[in-house]
């Protein structure tokens, strides 16, 4: 079967499960089917692949609206078939009425609605609107005229079909009145009970205004969105409505529409205020039918969610790139999330495409080796459900921990991308397509994290997607952007260094909690400038190149971490070195080490024997990696195993 066929049916069909409430068996054909990283999760993006976006706006617009796009797939169908349904005529303003010729009786339900002029282009009045409405009975009426002898097909010019795809004026034709084709003629006189009125009687009896062609419909979401910002309101955007992960539950006091699920990829990229379903047509608002509740003790339910604000936005990207009107992430950015490596033997490393992010996606993979190594029994090939399962854990610690220590904001902030623009451009900020999208989930507890971080995992692993961004930007929300500056030496500094490089401080917050811009042990009081380095031994270490060249000096806190891993800088470029006993090293013995570098396109990891106190001296054309080793382990021979040594 053709996998994206295959792929969109199964979106398909999980929507329709999860919009008739039918749970129970939406687990289990995630357990028949589990989701992976090509399943469609966001009802835009589903909408798009079947190119429905037309019939589900429409849809919105019916009296009893369908729940589902199977449903409405189904209607058009039948309509397009002249099945008599009258579920399927989409009407905003029906009336009902009747034609009578030679005793045949023709029933039927008629719009108000303006034709479109560009459907016939032979209409010579295109500003008027003719719609069916019954004749006011009169005595004064004369008496019936005979009928000319005509189709009763030319008598219906007036019910020609608007420009969208599901006509209502066709949908009426093929349900009601059969094989009747369509005429260009003139519009019909008076037949018994019906008659033709003028677009002016309909407005002073209906009180109907015509619409606007599609062209010049008033977009009310942007514009309420601009007077909100102009007029300071602190109104947020109603939250955008996703179809769930498995087995996602309910608390009994909630109600289904009230759930808004987060495995999304993107959904509008439109400003939307939050307005009354009576003045936004929201084609992804949930069916205002009742629903039942269900019973859950899932934790993302009762997270807070919110929309990013302009403050906030402004702040972050200051933080990060020292200016929010300049630019933003470079493509190797925006093309890059946390993906493991499927290479035999290479499971458990994460893949980077480009030069750039590899500080942060370092300090990552260091924290999973730990994890698999004090914790999986020292299993690197885990199965996905393990991978998965530890990269939840360590996204999640790293955020608990930059919010809880020493001086942090207390509560984890998870962003995520909810697919809508919150703001436009302006003189105080540059619009780079993420920032301005983004949605903020707190959390009070390490749990909570976790079980947040494990919902949304599906953003932070997209292809190619905006992962690393999404969590950096909630690490640095997590920590907060003044408490981050009360951490640097200079508070005008920044996180992201030149060409999209990663900073020390960066590397810093992902690894230990604060934005130290050092990395000597504890602070030292230089003429009474305080420079911050670390505070205490860490699990994952540091070793640099910059030390050989006598640039700086690591200390004893970064240079023998418990763990035995350490996150090394040779030449503005991170990768990870480790010892595969999870535990401390000692800086005088034989020693052997893994190297894995996310950028490197390995086969398998480089398996290396140091041995320390050989009366190797260093030379600066050697391998760079060799240099790095030295600084810990002196003078020390560096045998590869028979691999060529990366220079």
């Amino acid at each position: 079967m053709n996998q994206p066929v295959e792929y969109v049916t199964h979106s398909l069909f999980r929507e329709y499960l999860y919009r008739n409430n039918f749970r129970s068996t939406l687990e289990a054909f995630d357990r028949e089917i589990p989701r992976d990283a090509n399943s469609i999760t966001n009802r835009l993006e589903l909408a798009k692949a079947l190119h429905l976006i037309k019939l589900v706006k429409a849809n919105k617009h019916r009296e009893q609206p369908f729940k589902s796009m199977a449903e409405m797939i189904v209607a058009d169908l039948m309509n397009k078939a002249s099945v008599r349904n009258p579920e399927i005529c989409i009407e905003e303003h029906p009336l009902m009425g009747e034609v009578r010729k030679d005793g045949l009786v023709i029933k039927g339900t008629f719009s108000l609605s303006k034709p479109d002029p560009r459907i016939d282009k032979r209409r010579t009045r295109k500003d008027e609107i003719f719609s069916v409405a019954p004749a006011a009975p009169s005595s004064s009426t004369p008496p019936e005229e005979p009928i000319p002898e005509k189709p009763i097909s030319q008598s219906f010019k007036a019910l020609e079909p608007q420009t969208n795809n599901f006509s209502k004026a066709r949908a009426l034709r093929n349900a009601h009145l059969g094989k009747i084709g369509k005429s260009n003629s003139t519009p019909m006189k008076e037949y018994s009970s019906l008659q033709i009125v003028g677009s002016q009687k309909i407005r002073e009896s209906l009180n109907l205004v015509p619409n606007r062609p599609p062209s010049r419909q008033r977009n009310v979401e942007f514009e309420s969105v601009i007077e909100g910002m102009e007029s300071g309101s602190s109104r947020q955007p109603e939250p955008v409505e996703h179809f769930p992960p498995p087995r996602v539950k309910l608390c009994s006091t909630e109600k289904l529409e009230d759930l808004e699920f987060i495995d999304i990829e993107g959904e509008l990229n439109t400003g939307r205020s939050n307005l009354s379903s009576k003045s936004t047509p929201d084609i992804f608002k949930p069916s205002s039918r009742p629903q039942p509740s269900i019973p859950s003790s899932n934790l993302v339910s009762s997270h807070i969610r919110k929309d990013i604000t302009l403050h906030q936005a402004i702040a972050v990207r200051e933080m990060v790139f020292g200016n929010a009107k300049g630019p933003g992430f470079n493509p190797e950015w925006e093309q890059q999330s946390y993906v493991y490596n499927d290479t035999p033997g290479l499971e458990f490393g994460l893949v980077q495409h480009k030069g750039g992010p590899c500080g942060v996606i370092a300090a990552v993979q260091s924290l999973i080796l730990q994890r698999l190594l004090q914790k999986h029994s020292c299993n690197l090939s885990p199965s996905n459900a393990i991978r998965q399962q530890v990269l939840a854990e360590v996204l999640a610690s790293i955020l608990w921990t930059a919010a809880t220590y020493q001086g942090g904001s207390g509560v984890a902030k998870i962003c995520t991308d909810s697919g809508r623009t919150r703001f436009p451009s302006s003189v105080l900020i540059r619009a780079d397509g993420i920032t301005e999208k983004l949605q903020i989930i707190s959390c009070t507890s390490l749990a909570a994290t976790e079980s947040c971080v494990r919902e949304f995992l599906p953003q932070f692993q997209a292809s190619s997607g905006k992962g690393c961004i999404l969590f950096l930007y909630s690490v640095v929300l997590s920590r907060g952007v003044d408490v981050i500056r009360s951490d640097l030496d200079e508070p005008g500094s920044h996180l992201m260094a030149n060409h999209g490089y990663c900073s020390q401080e960066l590397v810093n917050l992902f690894l230990m909690g604060y934005a130290a811009q050092n990395v000597f042990n504890n602070d030292i009081d230089l003429d009474g400038k305080v420079l911050k380095g670390t505070r205490e031994k860490r699990d994952i270490g540091f070793l640099t190149l910059y030390e050989y060249y006598k640039v700086f000096e690591v200390g004893s806190f970064l240079k023998n971490p418990s763990a035995g891993i350490w996150v090394i800088c040779s030449e503005s470029h991170y990768s990870v070195l480790f010892s595969n006993t999870g535990s401390s090293c000692n800086p005088n013995s034989t020693t052997e080490l893994f190297y894995y570098d996310s950028l490197g396109n390995q086969d398998s990891l480089y398996h290396l024997t140091v041995e320390p106190n050989c009366g190797v001296v260093s030379t600066d054309d050697g391998p760079p990696l060799e240099l790095c080793i030295r600084t810990y382990w002196k003078e020390a021979k560096v045998d590869w195993n028979g691999a060529d040594p990366l220079l």
